[in-house]
C-alpha cells in the first residue's frame, strides 16, 4: 500500500480548488492558454555612498551570477539590451521594415524625403561618420540615411507598461539613474513551491552576496509570485512544524495518562493511518495526478478518523469486554463513518478536482479506519482486570449534566439570539491576496515598485483567442487600436501590446502594398536623385546608399510567427500561446480605477475577446464555490437525515440527532458574524469538518442516550469522555494553529475553535435535553415518549381546540347579546355550535377510529341526569357528539377559567363547589327547558379505565328533581388521551349509551349511600362487560409498543415480532386472570406479557422473575411501570410465596417443584411440556386454549 500511494503524482496548483461549470467552460479555457506576466521583479537601488557605474556594475554581476547559479529555473531575463541584441533587432526590423510602419509613418516618410529633408539629413549624416562616435553609426547610416528603421523601432514601445524609463549602459534605467530593473521569467508556476524553494534560496544567496560587496553603494530587492508563494509555503510549514510539534507532544501525554498505557500512540494512530493510505490508493485508481491541496486538507479532516478509535479505546478502558464493546459500539461507528463519508462525497457534486479529490480522499479514509479500528483495537489493545480508576479531570466533566443547568441555557439562549441577528453578517472573502503571507520585506518592496511604476495599479488583461493565429491576430489587431484610442482619452494609464509588431498574414500583405505603393517610381527616382546629389558634394560615392536603393527595390513577403521568436529583445512568447487547435494572445493594461467599468463596457460581448480581471474572476470562482458550499451543506444534511432515517427507522430519533447538527452550524455563523470573521477558500472547506464533527458526536450522544434509556445504565459519560478526548485531539491538532502567523492557517484555526466548542457544548445540552424532554422525562412520569406525529397532531388539535373555544368565548360575549334573537334561542344555538365544534375537533383526530352505541335507542329528548365515568379531558368532546342539550357539573377552576370559563357560564354549566343542595332550582329550571344534566359521579379523572368511589350527588339529584338517570359509557379515552398527558394518540374511543335507571327503580332501593352504592356497582359491571366488547386482540398492542420505541431497535423488532405471534393469546391470558390478583410471573422476556395484563387492570399486582439481567434491566425501564407498578426482580430467594395467588409461567426454565406446590392457581404460558408436570403434582386443567392453560390444585375443585 505505502509503495502505490509513492507513486502518486501531485498537483500543487491552487486552481484546482476553484470549481468550474458550462458556461465558463470558455472562460477556463482561455485561462489556461492565456500567458499572464508573473515575472520576478529585481529593484536594484543606487544607495547614498553609489554612483551609476556601481549601479550598472552590480546589474551586470547580478545577471551573470544568477545565470550561472539558476540558469534550470529561469527561462529569460529582461531588462539589459546588449549591443549585439540592439544591432539584431534593427537589422531585422530593416529587413521587415513595412510590416512597422503605420499612415503616420508614412506622413513622416513623405517629410523626410523632400528635397530640403534630405539635404539636412546628409549633411547630419556627414557630421556624425566624422565624429569619434561615427565608427558605430557608419553602418547604420550607409543602410538608412533617413533613419526609417528610427520610426519603426519606435513601436517597441508599445511593449513598455510606462514611460518613466530610459536605456543607459544596456539596462533600463528610470530618468534620474538611481535605479534598475530586471525581470526574471520563471520557468516554473509560482505554485510549484517545492521546486522553487531552491530557486528562491539562490535568489537570496545571489542578493545577500552582491548587498555586501557594494554595500552603502548598491542594493536590490525582490518582488515576485514565485518568492511570495514559497514565503507562504514556508511560513505554513514552518507554523505547522511549531504547532503540530507541541500540540502532539501534549496530546500524546494527555493520552498516556489517560489509559495509562506507552503503546496508546501507536494504537490510536494506525487506524488512521491505514485509512489515509487507503484513500491513497483509491485516488491512485481513479485519477491520473492528484491535487495535493486536496491531501493536504484531507490530512486535517483525518482528525475525524481519530474519533472512531478514542470510542474504542474509551470504551475498553470502562468496560474490558469485547462482546459488549462490540454490541454498543459497532452500529454508532459505522453510523457515524457512513454518515461522514455521504457528507464528504457530496463535494463530487462541485466541479472542482481538488474538491472532489477531497470528496473522495476523506470519505475512504473515513470508512477505512473505522472498519480498520473495530478489527484492530479490540484485539491489540488489553486493559487491567484490576483498572478501576476512573476518576480523572475528563472523567468527572463527562459526569457533569449540562443540560440540566439553567446556566448552560442561559448561555446557549443567548447565543442563539444574537446569532440570529448576526449570521446574515458573516460575508465571504474572495480576495485570495488576504490569506497570503506576505513578509515584511515584500510590503516595502511593493511600496516602492509602486512609487516607480504604478506597480500596484489595476491591471487587466484582454485576451484575443481563436483556432489558430492568425485569426487571434486579426482580433488582437482590433483590440490594439481600441487599447491606443482609450490611452488618448487617459481611460488607461498604459497598456503593453504586440499590436503594433505582430500582424496577421492579411495585415502584412496589406501593409507590405502599402509600401510597393508609396515608393512609386516618381519617388523612389527623386529620393535616390537626391541622395546621390546631395552626397556628392560631401564625397559620397553614388553607390554609399546602395544598401538603402536596394531595400527601397526589394519584393517584400509576411512573415511567421517563428521569424519574431529568433529576436531576443522581442519575447513574443510572453504574449502568445499557441496550443493544438487553440491560441490565444494577451495584452495587459494599467488601469484606473474608477475607469473600471468604461474599459469593461469597451470590450463587452466582443467576439473572441475576453477581458480577464484576475482578481474579479477569483472572486466570481470563489463566489460559485460559497454557492456550492451553500447547496453541499443542504445536499449533506439531507443525505444525512436519510442515512440516520435509514438506521434509526425513526423520525423522532432523526431529528434529535439533526437539531444539533443544525443548530451548531446556525451557532458558529452567528458568531463568526459577531466577531467578524469572514469565511474563506480554506476555512469554509475546514468548515465541513467542523459539519463532519458534529454529526459524529450527536450519532453517538443519541446512542449513548439510547442504551441509558433501554437498560436504565449510566453509560453516557463513557460515550461523553470520548468525545471530550475528540475535542482535545481536535483542539490541539488544529486550534493550535491560531498562533500561527499565516493568515489562511488562522482563520482555519479560527473556524475550527469556534465550531467545535460550539458542537460539543450543543452535543452535551440541546441533545440530552431534547431526548428527555421528549422520551425519557415523560416515561419517568409514566407517559408514552413522544413522536413527531403524535407531538404535531396533539399540537394541531390543541390549537384547533383552544382558538376555538377562545372564538366561541369572544362570540358568546361580543356578539351574541345583540344578535334580535331570544335568549332561549339563543342558548339553544350556542350548545348546537358547541356540539358541531366538538365533532370537529374529533375528527381532526383522523387517526382515532369512533364507535357510538345506541341499541337501546335513546333520543336525548326527555330530560334526565347523565351519569359518565370520567378517564380524560376529551370526555366532555365525546358526549357533545351525541347531543347538543347537556348541561355538565363542572370543577370550579373550569367556571372561573379566563378563557373556558366565559363560555361554561354562557352554556349554563354548574360549578360543583356550590354543592348540589342549593342548585336544584336552577337545575329543574334547565331541565323543564329540555337539557340534560351531566355529572361525573367519580367527582375527577382516573387515570385508566379503572373507576374510582362514585359520590352520591348524582343520585341525590334525581331523588329531589324525580327524573331518570340515563348511564353512558366512554372507553378508550384514558388511553387516547391520558390523564396528565397533553398527547393525543391513535386509538379507538367507543360512547355506549345505556338504559335508563327510573328514580323509582327497585332494583336500587336503599339509603342514599346504599342507593350509591347499588348503583355504582351495576354501573361498573355494565362498563366491564362493555370493555369485553370492544377490547380486541391489538387493543393493546399501542401502549405495549410504546413502552420500547427509541429503544435499541433489536428489541422492539424482537417485541413486534412476539406480539404478532402471540397477539391471541396475551389476549386469552388477559381474559383468563382474574382482574383483581396478585400474581409472580416466572418469565423469559422484556415485560412485555406484564404490560398488556396491567394495562387491562391496575388491580393486578405482578411480580417477574427474569433472570437474564439485560432482560430484567430493559423490562424495569418500561413507563408503564410508574403507575401499574410492575415489580422485577432477578430471583425468587427474596419473595414470601404465600403473599401471592396466581403463579404465572412463561419461562419453564425457572420451575422447580417446591415453588409449584406453593400456589393453587398456577397458568401457564405457550409450554405444553410443563402442564404434564405440574399435573402430577396435584393439579387439573381448568382452562385451555391456544396453549394458555389455567390450573387449579385438585382438592379446590368444586
Amino acid at each position: 500500500m505505502l509503495y502505490l500511494v509513492s507513486k502518486i503524482h501531485f498537483e500543487e496548483d491552487i486552481s484546482k480548488l476553484i470549481p468550474f461549470s458550462e458556461d465558463s467552460k470558455e472562460l477556463q479555457k482561455v485561462l489556461k492558454s492565456t500567458n499572464f506576466s508573473d515575472k520576478l521583479v529585481v529593484n536594484i537601488q543606487m544607495d547614498s555612498g553609489g554612483s551609476f557605474q556601481d549601479l550598472s556594475d552590480y546589474a551586470t554581476e547580478y545577471i551573470d551570477s544568477i545565470i550561472a547559479s539558476s540558469s534550470k529555473f529561469i527561462k529569460n531575463i529582461q531588462g539589459k539590451v546588449s549591443d549585439e541584441d540592439l544591432l539584431e533587432t534593427m537589422d531585422f526590423v530593416y529587413d521587415n521594415l513595412p510590416l512597422f510602419l503605420d499612415e503616420n509613418d508614412y506622413l513622416t516618410i513623405s517629410n523626410k524625403i523632400k528635397s530640403d529633408s534630405i539635404k539636412a539629413i546628409v549633411n547630419t549624416n556627414y557630421k556624425s561618420i566624422l565624429s569619434p562616435s561615427g565608427m558605430i553609426t557608419k553602418n547604420m547610416i550607409l543602410k538608412d540615411p533617413l533613419g526609417l528603421s528610427f520610426i519603426a523601432l519606435k513601436k517597441l514601445q508599445t511593449l513598455n507598461i510606462g514611460d518613466q524609463f530610459i536605456l543607459e549602459n544596456g539596462f533600463v534605467v528610470t530618468k534620474d539613474k538611481k535605479t534598475i530593473l530586471l525581470f526574471i521569467t520563471p520557468k516554473l508556476a509560482a505554485s510549484e513551491t517545492n521546486n522553487n524553494s531552491e530557486f528562491v534560496d539562490q535568489l537570496y544567496t545571489v542578493q545577500n552576496q552582491l548587498n555586501n560587496k557594494f554595500n552603502n553603494k548598491v542594493k536590490s530587492e525582490y518582488f515576485g509570485g514565485v518568492i511570495i508563494a514559497v514565503a507562504n509555503a514556508k511560513q505554513i510549514k514552518n507554523d505547522i512544524q511549531f504547532t503540530v510539534s507541541i500540540s502532539l507532544s501534549v496530546l500524546i501525554i494527555i493520552l498516556i495518562v489517560f489509559y495509562k498505557k506507552l503503546s496508546i500512540p501507536i494504537v490510536l494512530f494506525v487506524p488512521t493511518i491505514i485509512g489515509g493510505l487507503l484513500a491513497g490508493v483509491i485516488l491512485l485508481i481513479v485519477r491520473d495526478n492528484i491535487s495535493a491541496i486536496s491531501l493536504g486538507l484531507g490530512a486535517v479532516l483525518l482528525g475525524i478518523t481519530l474519533d472512531y478509535s478514542l470510542h474504542i479505546l474509551t470504551h475498553l478502558r470502562n468496560n474490558n469486554n469485547v462482546k459488549s464493546l462490540y454490541k454498543d459500539i459497532t452500529q454508532p461507528i459505522l453510523m457515524s463513518s457512513f454518515t461522514t463519508a455521504i457528507a464528504f462525497l457530496c463535494l463530487l457534486f462541485i466541479k472542482s478536482q481538488a474538491l472532489q479529490d477531497l470528496g473522495i480522499f476523506a470519505a475512504v479514509s473515513v470508512l477505512g479506519s473505522s472498519v480498520f479500528a473495530l478489527l484492530f483495537i479490540p484485539q491489540i489493545y488489553k486493559t487491567s482486570k484490576n483498572n478501576n480508576n476512573k476518576s480523572t479531570v475528563l472523567d468527572k466533566i463527562a459526569h457533569v449534566n449540562f443540560h440540566s443547568s439553567k446556566l448552560s441555557f442561559v448561555l446557549l439562549g443567548l447565543i442563539l439570539v444574537v446569532s440570529l441577528f448576526t449570521y446574515s453578517k458573516v460575508k465571504f472573502n474572495k480576495d485570495l491576496t488576504t490569506l497570503n503571507f506576505m513578509p515584511t520585506e515584500m510590503v516595502s518592496s511593493e511600496e516602492k515598485l509602486d512609487k516607480l511604476t504604478n506597480f500596484s495599479s489595476k491591471s487587466l488583461y484582454i485576451a484575443s483567442f481563436a483556432n489558430d493565429l492568425d485569426d487571434a491576430l486579426v482580433v488582437n489587431e482590433a483590440i490594439y487600436k481600441k487599447l491606443i484610442e482609450l490611452k488618448q482619452t487617459n481611460k488607461i494609464y498604459n497598456f503593453s501590446s504586440i499590436g503594433a509588431l505582430v500582424f496577421s498574414q492579411k495585415i502584412q500583405k496589406e501593409k507590405i502594398t502599402k509600401w510597393n505603393s508609396f515608393w512609386n517610381e516618381e519617388k523612389v527616382n527623386q529620393t535616390k536623385n537626391n541622395l546621390i546629389g546631395y552626397g556628392e558634394k560631401l564625397g559620397f560615392k553614388p553607390k554609399t546608399f546602395q544598401q538603402f536603393y536596394n531595400l527601397i527595390d526589394k519584393e517584400f513577403q509576411p512573415i511567421n510567427i517563428e521569424n519574431y521568436q529568433e529576436i531576443r529583445t522581442f519575447l513574443v512568447d510572453d504574449y502568445i500561446n499557441k496550443e493544438p487547435n487553440f491560441t490565444t494572445i494577451t495584452s495587459l493594461i494599467k488601469v484606473k480605477e474608477e475607469n473600471l467599468d468604461q474599459v469593461e463596457n469597451a470590450f463587452k460581448d466582443q467576439k473572441n475577446i475576453m477581458l480577464i480581471d484576475r482578481k474579479k474572476i477569483n472572486e466570481a470562482f470563489l463566489g460559485s464555490l460559497k454557492n456550492n458550499f451553500n447547496e453541499l451543506i443542504i445536499y449533506s444534511l439531507i443525505a444525512v437525515v436519510l442515512i440516520l432515517l435509514l438506521f434509526y427507522k425513526s423520525i423522532s430519533l432523526t431529528l434529535i440527532t439533526s437539531i444539533p447538527i443544525v443548530l451548531t452550524w446556525i451557532l458558529t455563523i452567528g458568531i463568526m458574524g459577531l466577531l467578524g470573521i469572514e469565511f474563506n477558500v480554506f476555512n469554509i472547506i475546514i468548515s465541513s469538518f467542523i459539519f463532519g464533527l458534529g454529526i459524529d458526536y450527536s450519532i453517538f450522544m443519541t446512542n449513548a442516550l439510547i442504551k441509558d434509556y433501554t437498560y436504565g445504565t449510566k453509560e453516557i459519560a463513557t460515550y461523553k469522555v470520548s468525545i471530550l478526548l475528540s475535542v482535545i485531539t481536535t483542539l490541539l491538532g488544529v486550534g493550535v494553529l491560531i498562533f500561527a502567523k499565516h493568515p489562511a492557517l488562522y482563520s482555519i484555526s479560527l473556524v475550527s475553535l469556534i465550531g467545535i466548542l460550539i458542537t460539543v457544548f450543543v452535543a452535551f445540552t440541546v441533545q440530552p435535553f431534547l431526548f428527555n424532554v421528549f422520551i425519557k422525562d415523560r416515561t419517568l412520569r409514566g407517559y408514552s415518549p413522544i413522536n413527531v406525529r403524535l407531538f404535531v397532531g396533539s399540537f394541531l388539535i390543541t390549537l384547533f381546540y383552544a382558538v376555538g373555544g377562545m372564538l366561541l368565548s369572544l362570540f358568546s360575549i361580543t356578539i351574541l347579546p345583540i344578535l334580535p334573537i331570544s335568549k332561549k334561542k339563543k342558548f339553544k344555538g350556542m350548545h348546537k355550535l358547541v356540539s358541531r365544534f366538538s365533532k370537529q375537533v374529533l375528527r381532526n383526530n383522523y387517526t382515532t377510529k369512533k364507535i357510538i352505541i345506541n341499541e337501546v335507542g335513546e333520543d336525548f329528548k326527555k330530560p334526565a341526569i347523565v351519569i359518565v365515568n370520567h378517564a380524560s379531558s376529551i370526555d366532555t368532546i365525546s358526549l357533545n357528539i351525541l347531543t347538543y342539550n347537556m348541561i355538565y357539573m363542572v370543577n370550579d377552576w373550569v367556571y372561573k377559567s379566563p378563557i373556558f370559563g366565559i363560555l361554561a357560564r354562557t352554556l349554563g354549566y354548574y360549578p360543583i363547589k356550590k354543592g348540589v343542595d342549593g342548585s336544584i332550582s336552577h337545575l329543574r329550571n334547565k331541565l323543564n327547558q329540555g337539557y340534560m344534566l351531566c355529572v361525573f359521579p367519580e367527582g375527577k379523572r382516573s387515570f385508566t379505565n379503572k373507576m374510582g368511589r362514585f359520590h352520591k350527588g348524582a343520585f341525590f339529584l334525581q331523588q329531589q328533581l324525580k327524573i331518570d338517570i340515563l348511564p353512558i359509557y366512554l372507553h378508550g379515552n384514558s388511553e387516547v388521551m391520558p390523564k396528565g398527558d397533553f398527547m393525543i394518540y391513535s386509538g379507538e374511543m367507543a360512547v355506549k349509551v345505556g338504559e335508563r335507571i327510573p328514580y323509582n327503580d327497585s332494583r336500587f332501593e336503599g339509603s342514599e349511600r346504599e342507593r350509591t352504592k347499588k348503583i355504582s356497582i351495576f354501573y361498573k359491571n355494565k362498563f366491564n362487560e362493555f370493555r369485553e366488547e370492544v377490547e380486541g386482540v391489538d387493543y393493546y398492542k399501542q401502549i405495549l409498543l410504546s413502552n420500547y420505541k427509541f429503544k435499541d431497535a433489536e428489541i422492539l423488532s424482537n417485541v413486534k415480532t412476539d406480539f404478532k405471534a402471540k397477539k391471541s393469546q396475551y389476549f386469552i391470558l388477559n381474559k383468563m386472570l382474574p382482574l383483581k390478583s396478585k400474581i409472580i410471573h416466572l418469565a423469559d422476556d422484556y415485560g412485555q406479557i406484564d404490560i398488556v395484563l396491567v394495562a387491562k387492570s391496575l388491580d393486578r399486582k405482578i411480580t417477574s422473575i427474569i433472570n437474564d439481567t439485560n432482560k430484567l434491566s430493559i423490562a424495569k425501564n418500561c413507563y408503564t411501570n410508574v403507575f401499574r407498578k410492575v415489580k422485577y426482580e432477578l430471583c425468587l430467594s427474596t419473595l414470601i410465596i404465600k403473599n401471592f395467588d396466581v403463579l404465572l409461567v412463561s419461562n419453564s426454565n425457572q420451575v422447580k417443584d417446591s415453588i409449584i406446590v406453593a400456589f393453587n392457581n398456577i397458568i401457564v404460558f405457550n409450554n405444553n411440556l410443563l402442564v404434564s408436570k405440574i399435573m402430577n403434582l396435584g393439579f387439573s386443567v381448568k382452562y385451555d386454549k391456544e396453549s394458555v392453560i389455567f390450573l387449579i390444585r385438585r382438592e379446590n375443585e368444586e
